[in-house]
C-alpha cells in the first residue's frame, strides 16, 4: 500500500512539473499558429484565387476555370477578395504574434483574454462556410476542417496556459 502512494505522488510531481512547462512553454504554440495565419493569408495575397482551388468548388461546384469562363467579372472579383482576405490574414497574424510576444509571454492578464481571438475567428471562419452552404455533392473545403482544429488547439493551449496570468494582480491591468 505504502508503494501506491509513492507511484501517486511521484505521478503527481510529474504531472504537475509538466504542467508547468507547459504553462511557460505554452505561447510557443500560439506563436507557431500565428506564423502559420501569416503563412496562409501571404499565400492567398501573392498567389490569389489559384491559392485554395477547393473553396470556389465547394461554394458553387464550378473549378476556377468554369467560373472564369462563366463570368469573368466573378472571377476577378473571387481573385480580389481572396486577396484582400489573405491581407487579412496577414495582418491579424501579425498582431497575434505581437501580443503573444510582447504581452503574452510576460503574462499579461489581458493579452490572455486578446488570445481567446484566435478560437473564435477559426471557429467563425469555419461557420461561414456553413452558413453560406456547399454545392451539393461537394466536400467541405479546407477551411472547414483546419478551423475547428485551430480553435479547439489554440483554446487548449490558452486553458493550459492560464494559471500564471491569475495567480497574482496583473500590474498591466488597466
Amino acid at each position: 500500500m505504502h508503494a501506491r502512494f509513492i507511484q501517486l505522488g511521484l505521478a503527481a510531481r510529474l504531472f504537475n512539473t509538466s504542467m508547468r512547462w507547459m504553462e511557460r512553454h505554452a505561447w510557443w504554440g500560439l506563436a507557431f499558429m500565428a506564423v502559420v495565419v501569416v503563412l496562409f493569408g501571404a499565400t492567398d495575397v501573392l498567389v490569389g484565387a489559384p491559392a485554395d482551388v477547393a473553396i470556389p468548388m465547394s461554394l458553387t461546384g464550378l473549378t476556377l476555370a468554369e467560373l472564369e469562363s462563366e463570368s469573368a467579372a466573378a472571377y476577378r472579383l473571387f481573385d480580389f477578395f481572396t486577396r484582400v482576405n489573405g491581407f487579412s490574414l496577414v495582418v491579424l497574424g501579425l498582431l497575434a504574434a505581437a501580443v503573444i510576444v510582447f504581452a503574452y509571454r510576460r503574462h499579461r492578464r489581458w493579452a490572455w483574454w486578446t488570445m481567446w481571438v484566435l478560437p473564435v475567428w477559426a471557429a467563425g471562419a469555419a461557420l461561414f462556410y456553413v452558413v453560406a452552404g456547399l454545392a451539393p455533392g461537394q466536400p467541405p473545403p479546407p477551411p472547414m476542417l483546419s478551423g475547428p482544429i485551430f480553435a479547439v488547439l489554440s483554446a487548449v493551449i490558452l486553458l493550459v496556459s492560464a494559471r500564471p496570468f491569475f495567480q497574482q494582480a496583473d500590474p498591466q491591468a488597466g
